[in-house]
């Protein structure tokens, strides 16, 4: 007599045959209710599959502008086999079609492609985001006012950073409003900052010396570390109008003093 499958081992069979049509899944398992076993497996496979690639297409939208309809199914087909879903909360899937289209040979002529896949995991990343409160430059100026030595400062969830080698603004720029006339790119790439503003992601290049002391003050560093990072890229950065501007942008949500035992260490 044949021996019942667990639960566990129904659905491990069942997700098996979801993401390899080779595999025959629990089909001995499965009520046809007028439908062959094996025909309902690929009713559920199909579906899987378009729910995946809908996926890929609502959060890379330039990305599939630029390598076309037919080629973008093609490797979310693939990306699926290789990056299967691990959660039921699709709006993670896809945290790793950057690095699987810079893997493939026929996105060599591309070699921007996965930067713009990464700006776009970004701005996902930027829309999800949750919510905080902004300081305002009257706030944060009694702040500044009110403690002695090095600060930190807090960013609102939703700003992100992104450094590429290629014009990666531009380009999804392009993907996303085509215009007639040829796109003729700078020979620099960018740096971009996203946020959430309103509903909509914000996104804006800013300059080498800027970027370090946001970048600084993101991953923890003093207001002063940050501003000597700037002034590394350029001796005469302004900080007060690189801050303000974060502030106009509603960014900067905390200001908090550096520890006096933390600051010695």
């Amino acid at each position: 007599m044949r021996a019942a499958s667990t639960l566990l081992e129904l659905q491990r069979s069942f997700l098996g045959a979801l993401y390899n049509n080779q595999e025959p899944g629990p089909a001995g398992r499965l009520v046809g209710a007028g439908l062959d076993a094996a025909a309902r497996l690929r009713i559920y496979r199909h579906n899987s599959e378009q729910t995946h690639l809908e996926a890929l297409r609502t959060t890379y939208p330039a990305v599939a502008a630029l390598v076309g309809g037919a080629f973008f199914e093609q490797a979310a087909a693939r990306h699926r086999s290789v990056h299967p879903s691990r959660s039921g909360n699709l709006q993670a899937y896809g945290a790793h079609f950057a690095e699987f289209l810079a893997s493939l040979e026929d996105t060599h002529r591309l070699p921007y492609l996965g930067d713009v896949a990464r700006l776009e995991w970004l701005r996902q990343a930027a829309a999800l985001a949750g919510e905080a409160t902004a300081l305002t430059p009257a706030r944060l100026g009694a702040a500044l006012a009110a403690v002695e030595g090095p600060v930190r400062l807090t960013f609102h969830p939703s700003l992100q950073r992104f450094a590429s080698r290629h014009p990666v603004l531009a380009i999804w720029q392009y993907a996303m409003q085509p215009c007639a006339g040829r796109l003729t790119l700078p020979e620099t790439g960018d740096r971009v900052l996203l946020w959430r503003s309103a509903d909509e992601v914000a996104m804006a290049r800013v300059d080498a010396a800027s970027f370090a002391c946001i970048d600084a003050l993101a991953c923890g560093d003093t207001l002063d570390a940050a501003h000597a990072a700037a002034t590394a890229e350029d001796p005469v950065f302004d900080l007060a109008q690189c801050i303000t501007s974060l502030l106009e942008q509603g960014l900067v949500t905390a200001i908090t003093p550096v520890q006096s035992e933390e600051h010695s260490s």
